[in-house]
């Protein structure tokens, strides 16, 4: 009986432990990297972000190129309910991650920033699809 007691008790006090998320959490003004079809949500803005498609046109290095060329990324920017389209581009040929290569859009209040877009396209990783965009949210 002492066991039952036991072992109801353990059952009763590890459930109501709060669960952990693995997701780590991002705020306003910060630096964010955006992974393909990964859903990144900042702090208590109740903002999500989702780089849904990437559009590489940006020249590879080691490559001769008539233009620079360019990336696309589309992305879905949620506050609340509201669920707007953006898109962001990334130069080619510019390897600076400080924010020149990106561009910039304003949405429901909000300016979101491209500062890279990863990886840049080689020879090597030319089917390499594990995108990541370096982006900031601020108000």
């Amino acid at each position: 009986m002492k066991f039952l007691t036991l072992l109801s008790f353990c059952v009763i006090l590890f459930s109501a432990c709060p669960k952990v998320s693995n997701q780590p959490t991002y705020n306003l003004g910060e630096t964010i990297m955006v992974p393909l079809n990964q859903s990144i949500q900042i702090g208590n803005e109740k903002i999500n972000l989702l780089m849904s498609d990437v559009g590489e046109g940006r020249c590879p290095t080691g490559t001769n190129c008539i233009q620079a060329g360019k990336a696309k990324i589309s992305m879905d920017f949620t506050v609340g309910d509201a669920v707007s389209a953006i898109t962001l581009e990334s130069k080619g040929l510019c390897e600076d991650e400080t924010g020149s290569c990106g561009s910039t859009t304003n949405s429901q209040g909000y300016t979101i920033q491209l500062f890279y877009l990863y990886p840049y396209p080689s020879e090597e990783n030319n089917g390499k699809r594990d995108y990541m965009a370096k982006v900031m949210i601020t108000k």
